[in-house]
């Protein structure tokens, strides 16, 4: 918490006691007459507030254990309410009747206005210290969405810039032009269909930074796309085998496939004689996918590691379970967990 727990749980019980003692105890200083009133009074108050605080207290943070987030506020407040509205007419209830009991006040007090005056005003201060509590999480949980929202859209624009950089690279765009302009020669409708991925590609890029989920099946269809401008320029070196089968609608971050594609190209060789192959697999009961690639090496790389950081902090910070990177012998696979939601955004919107 931004205000720390310790701070709140002496400060409360301090503040509680205090009020408790000044506007509900001093009655007694000047209507009842006791050789050790003050005594009493003060005994009385701090046990009183130490049984509205410390119980309550503990019983909010093991709800906020169990039921922790904003997504469960409600739940949390439900749950409270149910226990802590016949706890505070419990220890209002014993009150009266241990003070009486025990004769603490020279004289009888168990009346009807006795104890609905006290149990009124136990469960005014354990709704209070729900209120403080929540509240204090409350913001905590805002402020750190906000924190985390903006470390995303910082990292999804590192991600965007990054995937442009690899894009725009002078050898890239020489040989894309290359390319398109071989089959310009050959055949026009492949040209024209050609540019047309291109454009699709840059323009992915350029508004995933806006987005924190995309469909998988837009997802998918970028990655195709991408990968037919890789498959024009090796044809017979470079192979995608898709499978993907999942029976609801699933989200995930934008660009996570196009990254390890991207990875696996710039980290292998691959030749007519040597392809790499690619396959994208759905895992229904996992609720995921596997990307893999066939590992050859290239000897002098350089493996920075920085697209599947990049991945692991994105699903970090959408509470998304992490993802799970496997390498063999001869094969490199990652395991992408989904998101099963029915909101989201469209990547032309």
């Amino acid at each position: 918490m931004f205000i720390r727990e310790k701070t709140v749980r002496i400060t409360g019980y301090v503040v509680v006691t205090a009020i408790f003692f000044l506007f509900f105890m001093m009655e007694m200083f000047f209507s009842w007459k006791d050789d050790f009133l003050v005594e009493k009074v003060f005994f009385i108050t701090l046990l009183h507030t130490w049984f509205l605080w410390e119980p309550t207290r503990f019983i909010l943070l093991t709800l906020r254990k169990n039921y922790s987030g904003l997504a469960h506020v409600k739940k949390r407040l439900g749950l409270a309410t149910l226990i802590l509205v016949p706890y505070a007419f419990l220890v209002g209830f014993l009150r009266i009747y241990l003070e009486d009991a025990t004769y603490i006040w020279n004289f009888p007090v168990a009346h009807i206005t006795s104890y609905s005056y006290t149990i009124g005003i136990s469960l005014l201060f354990i709704l209070l210290e729900l209120a403080v509590y929540e509240s204090l999480y409350f913001f905590d949980q805002w402020n750190q969405a906000q924190t985390e929202a903006e470390e995303l859209r910082r990292l999804n624009f590192q991600v965007q810039i990054d995937s442009l950089k690899v894009q725009i690279q002078p050898h890239f765009l020489f040989n894309t032009l290359n390319t398109l302009i071989g089959l310009i020669e050959v055949d026009g409708n492949r040209a024209i269909k050609f540019t047309e991925n291109l454009a699709y590609v840059y323009r992915y890029l350029l508004h995933a930074n806006d987005l924190m989920t995309v469909s998988l099946q837009e997802e998918l269809h970028f990655t195709r796309t991408y990968f037919s401008l890789l498959k024009t320029r090796y044809p017979d070196g470079l192979f995608l085998a898709e499978s993907v089968n999942l029976k609801d609608a699933f989200f995930i971050p934008p660009l996570s496939l196009h990254i390890l594609i991207e990875n696996a190209v710039k980290h292998n060789n691959f030749s007519s004689t040597k392809p790499l192959n690619i396959e994208i697999r759905s895992l229904d009961a996992d609720h995921a996918i596997l990307v893999s690639n066939n590992l050859q090496p290239k000897t002098a790389d350089d493996k920075s590691g920085k697209g599947l950081a990049y991945l692991k902090k994105r699903f970090e910070l959408l509470n998304m379970p992490s993802i799970k990177v496997k390498k063999e012998k001869d094969m490199f696979s990652v395991l992408l967990p989904l998101i099963k939601t029915y909101r989201y955004e469209h990547i032309n919107n």
